[in-house]
Order: C-alpha cells, then sequence, then structure tokens
C-alpha cells in the first residue's frame, strides 16, 4: 500500500521497510499472491491440490504462532506464556483441517483460514505508528480472501458473460473461450471477417495473455488442458486485485486518512462487482485494471507533468483499449485535463507539453487503434463496430427509451434481482424485463445477471439477507451521489480541475450506458459492468465529505460519519457472506 511517509532513506524500523516494500512493489506484491494459490487449486476448489489444506495449515500456524509471540512482546508477558496460546491456536486449525472433505467443506475450510490468517497478520503487525497501513493492509487481505472463494466456486462456464466453450483445434469456437483456444492453437489473429463469430471483434490482448498463460500451464508445466483452462481465472482475479490497489492509491493521493479513508477503502474492496470480476474470463477486468491505472497516472501527472507519468498513461490507455476498445472513453476526460494544463502552461512550458502530447500519441495510438484499422482496410468494419445481438425474450424494443427511463414504479424492486423474462412448461412467457436502465444497474451492480433466487433454493432466509443487502447499497450509492454534487462545489482535497476529470469520467461512463441501452434494447446492455469505475469515484467523493466532516465539526457532518461507519462495515459482511454462500452452490 502507498506509504510515502515511511519510505526515507536511511530507516532502520523492520516494519518500516516492510510497508516501503509493498508500496514499492505492491502490484507484484498482488501478482505473486495470486501465482501462489495456482498450484494449490488451479481456480477451482474441485481440482485442489490433496496438501492445499495443509499448506494453508501451515501458514496459519506461522502467522498465529507469530500473532501469540508480538502480542505477548506488546504486553509484557513472558515469551512462555506464548506457547499454551499458540497450541490452542493451531488447535484450532488442527479442527478446521479434519472438515476438509467434500466440495462445500473444502471452500468453507478455505474462507474461513483466509480470513483467521488475515486477522493473524494483523495483529502480528500492528504498530500505533503503521495504523493505516495495517488497517489498509487488512482490509485487502480479507478482500482477497472473498475474491479468492468466489474464484474457486465459479468456474470458468458459470455466471460468465458470453464465454462459450474452449474450441478445438480445427475450429474458431465463438466467444471468448473460443477465441482464446483459437489463439493458443493457432498462435495468430483470425484471418477473416470476424463478424460473423461472437466476440472475435475484440482486439486481442487479453484473449491472447490467456492462451500464453494456458501454454505455460499446459504445454511447460503439464498441466491437465481442463485444469489449465481453469487456472485462467488468475487472471482476472489478479486485475481486480489491482483495481483494489490502485483505488487505495488514489485515495492517498488525496491524503485521505482515518474514516475518510478506511469507508471509501472498504466500500471499494468490497463491492460485489469487483468480486464477481475476479472470476469473469472476458475482457472487462483487464480493461478496467488499465483504466483505473490511466486515472491514477493522470492526477499524478497533472500535480507533476513528467515525461514517465504522460507515457504511463498512453500505456494503460492504449493497451486499455486493445483489451476493449470501450476503455478509449477515458481518454475524453483525459483530454480535458491535458488541454486544461497546456492553457495554463501555455508561455512558459508550450514546448515540453508539446512534446509529452507527441509521445503520448505515438504510444497511444498504434496501440489502441491497429486492431479496428485492421479490421477496417482488409474487411471493411466500421472502428466503432458492435457485434449486433439476434432476437431474443430479453429484448425490450416494446418499450420506448423515455418511457423506460420514467418509469419507476415499485412493481420493479419487488424482486431486489434483477427481473428477465422466462418461459414456463408449455412455452408461455412469464414475468418481464429489466427496462429501466437505473434499476437495473442498482441490481446487477450488487448481484450481477447470473444471481437470483434460483442460488438459494435451499436457502430461503438468504433471500431477505440479499434484499437487506440491496437496500444497503442503494442507500450508500445514493449517499455518495450526493456526495459527488456537494464535493464539486464544495472546497476539498481536489481542485476544480481535479474533480472536473473525475466527474467528467463518472458521467462518461453513465452515458455511455444510457446512450448504448438506447441504440442496444436488450437487458444485458444494462449492465454495471460498464460501470465499475464510478464505483471508486463515488466511495473518492465520500471520502472527500467525510475528510470535511472531520474538519468542520458540523453536526449534519459528523452525523455522516457516524452512519456510514456502520454502513460500510455491514455492507462489507454481508458482501462477504453472500458472495461465500453463492460460491459454495446448493
Amino acid at each position: 500500500m502507498n506509504n510515502n511517509s515511511t519510505c526515507e532513506k536511511g530507516s532502520e524500523n523492520a516494519l518500516s521497510r516492510l510497508f516501503c516494500f509493498f508500496a514499492a512493489h505492491s502490484y507484484i506484491t498482488a501478482f505473486l499472491l495470486c501465482i501462489a494459490t495456482v498450484p494449490l487449486f488451479f481456480c477451482s476448489i474441485d481440482t485442489s491440490a490433496g496438501c492445499s489444506v495443509y499448506v494453508l495449515l501451515i501458514v496459519y500456524c506461522l502467522t498465529a504462532g507469530l500473532a501469540v509471540a508480538v502480542q505477548c512482546i506488546k504486553n509484557g508477558f513472558d515469551l512462555k506464556v506464548s506457547l499454551p496460546l499458540t497450541v490452542a491456536a493451531v488447535a484450532v486449525g488442527l479442527l478446521g483441517v479434519t472438515y476438509f472433505e467434500d466440495h462445500k467443506q473444502r471452500l468453507t475450510t478455505v474462507f474461513v483460514f483466509g480470513i483467521l490468517i488475515s486477522f493473524a497478520l494483523y495483529a502480528a503487525l500492528f504498530n500505533e505508528k503503521f495504523k493505516r497501513q495495517c488497517n489498509a493492509l487488512l482490509i485487502f487481505c480479507l478482500s482477497f480472501t472473498v475474491k479468492l472463494t468466489y474464484v474457486l466456486g465459479t468456474s470458468v462456464y458459470e455466471r460468465q458473460h458470453d464465454v462459450n466453450w474452449f474450441g478445438a483445434p480445427d475450429e474458431a469456437a465463438p466467444g471468448h473461450l473460443g477465441y482464446v483456444a483459437y489463439l493458443f492453437y493457432n498462435h495468430k489473429l483470425y484471418d477473416a471477417d470476424y463478424r460473423g463469430i461472437s466476440q472475435y471483434c475484440h482486439p486481442p490482448l487479453h484473449h491472447a495473455l490467456c492462451a500464453v498463460w494456458i501454454n505455460l500451464m499446459n504445454g511447460v508445466f503439464g498441466v491437465d488442458m481442463n485444469k489449465a483452462v481453469e487456472s485462467v481465472q488468475i487472471l482476472p482475479m489478479f486485475y481486480s486485485l489491482t483495481i483494489i490497489i490502485t483505488a487505495y492509491k488514489i485515495f492517498r493521493h488525496f491524503r485521505l486518512d482515518g474514516a475518510a479513508l478506511y469507508i471509501p477503502f472498504i466500500i471499494t474492496a468490497f463491492h460485489p462487482c469487483f468480486t464477481f470480476l475476479a472470476s469473469l474470463v472476458n475482457n472487462d477486468a483487464l480493461a478496467w485494471a488499465l483504466t483505473m491505472g490511466a486515472v491514477l497516472l493522470t492526477l499524478k501527472w497533472y500535480k507533476e507533468p513528467t515525461l514517465k507519468n504522460i507515457i504511463g498513461i498512453a500505456l494503460c490507455i492504449g493497451l486499455g483499449m486493445m483489451a476493449k476498445l470501450s476503455a478509449a472513453l477515458i481518454a475524453i476526460p483525459v483530454a480535458i485535463v491535458f488541454l486544461v494544463v497546456l492553457i495554463r502552461s501555455f508561455k512558459k512550458l508550450w514546448k515540453k507539453l508539446l512534446g509529452h502530447f507527441v509521445a503520448f500519441g505515438a504510444v497511444c495510438a498504434p496501440l489502441g487503434l491497429w486492431f479496428p484499422v485492421r479490421g477496417l482496410i482488409r474487411w471493411g468494419i466500421p472502428l466503432t463496430y458492435v457485434q449486433e445481438l439476434p432476437e431474443m425474450d430479453q429484448s425490450i424494443k416494446g418499450i420506448t427509451f423515455w418511457e423506460r427511463i420514467t418509469d419507476f414504479s415499485l412493481v420493479q424492486v419487488k424482486n431486489v434481482y434483477e427481473n428477465w423474462l422466462w418461459r414456463d412448461e408449455y412455452g408461455e412467457p412469464q414475468g418481464f424485463n429489466e427496462h429501466n436502465p437505473l434499476i437495473a444497474i442498482l441490481k446487477n451492480s450488487v448481484f450481477g445477471e447470473f444471481i437470483n433466487g434460483n442460488n438459494f433454493a435451499t436457502r430461503q432466509y438468504m433471500n431477505k439477507v440479499c434484499a437487506v443487502f440491496f437496500w444497503l447499497a442503494v442507500f450508500i450509492a445514493a449517499v455518495a451521489f450526493v456526495c459527488i454534487i456537494t464535493g464539486t462545489i464544495r472546497k476539498g482535497a481536489a481542485d476544480r480541475v481535479q474533480k472536473v476529470f473525475l466527474v467528467y469520467t463518472y458521467a462518461f461512463l453513465v452515458g455511455n450506458l444510457y446512450v448504448l441501452s438506447m441504440n442496444y434494447r436488450f437487458v444485458c446492455s444494462m449492465n454495471f459492468r460498464y460501470l465499475m469505475p464510478t464505483v471508486i469515484i463515488g466511495a473518492l467523493f465520500l471520502g472527500f465529505e467525510l475528510s470535511n466532516a472531520e474538519k468542520s465539526g458540523i453536526a449534519a457532518a459528523k452525523a455522516l460519519k457516524i452512519c456510514l461507519a456502520p454502513a460500510s462495515v455491514v455492507f462489507a459482511v454481508l458482501s462477504s457472506f453472500i458472495y461465500f454462500m453463492v460460491a459454495l452452490g446448493e
């Protein structure tokens, strides 16, 4: 986690050096953490190695023993006292091992061990001087546990978007996995008009990385093909974790601290959209990870306009577009920041800034545009081509766009899961399709498209838990939206240009979804996976207002903190519990 204050030269404190290492190598650390789980599980609890639970037990025993020893020293107890306490902690772990039998028990063991290890690590490392870093690390580790557990209980064919199947060497199978399979077997792009094959219209960065990963697992390490394909989920899980890290860095960029930091970070780290994003084998996770990288680097470049920062922005946007063309949406708010800085500093820095912009274009344009330009030149495919959807039951073409965006009838929220038209055993249509974009994204921001009452057929109480969670999420989203409005008006940690950049990013993403919903009249076009960065922007403005509340001393401002602190904790607990239960299955 970002920690500038403790990373001064000459520091001899071991804890300080540890957090300095995390600050300097946070993304690499997250990647290594993900990689460490691969030989244990291959991203599926059903393919987990026989030793996996014992490895977790050893890690738990070491961290628990260290935590007990540290706490004894801090509280002035003889280290001999730590021995029986450590034995007791180990006994708890051994009890967990005896529970490790079938699918559900294995997943439960992983989930519980992950939580225990996170708290033990926290107890071992906690120091009042490093309170912020320790708290942030605990939140991150618990968030990682939730995401790992959900990934282990979700296969590459379950709760996915347009994956279809992993094709054979002699076919161009449709879907994201089919695209990956084609690259894996043929080592080249599909060399014909791709408009007739589902998902081949996407630029290939994510799919190529997946193909390389499968080749590494299967071709180099000899892992069974099914396991190798399943293990590809490690990539989106890592991308999801990088988004959480980037969000923290953005919060700290504005010097948020205390409740103003923890509440936004908890909401972001445990938001369901980043949990189910961790399991998606399509290109969303990589595109959003790179988009958030562009946001962070733009804020840094605005503060310190160096060539290094602008090249970083160019790489993030260019590679983001190489994963998914919609990543180009961030380029418009970024261009506004470029323009403002140019106008402000034109007399003194115009030559330097012009060089920056030329370098930006030279890096970003080729990376982001080569694939659609290739399609335009060779097969006449429009640069902004979007694959057409066939007629299906989820069509909402019978309702005008105006009716859809103005319909807030309560019948739509009687069910907190997304409504889809379905057919009974006689083929008769039942229910109705979600049609209001705002209501749809509020629902699928927390449950996606695929989580509904069917996931809890034998656990009816979970529907009530989900209803409470949904309305809590709506409350937090509403407060965050109000904070965006008030935070834009009031002075705070961000200046006017930074606020304009953040608000324009938010507005462009939301506006794009409404345009998409208007032009492509299907339920699936109103999906929160097109809006995920808005969670971080909303949480950031929550942090701004909480920071102002701490400084102002106004009663209403204090009430905001008193209300949001427990709400964010309950949000995190319910989110973790619901997604654990979904991963557990029936």
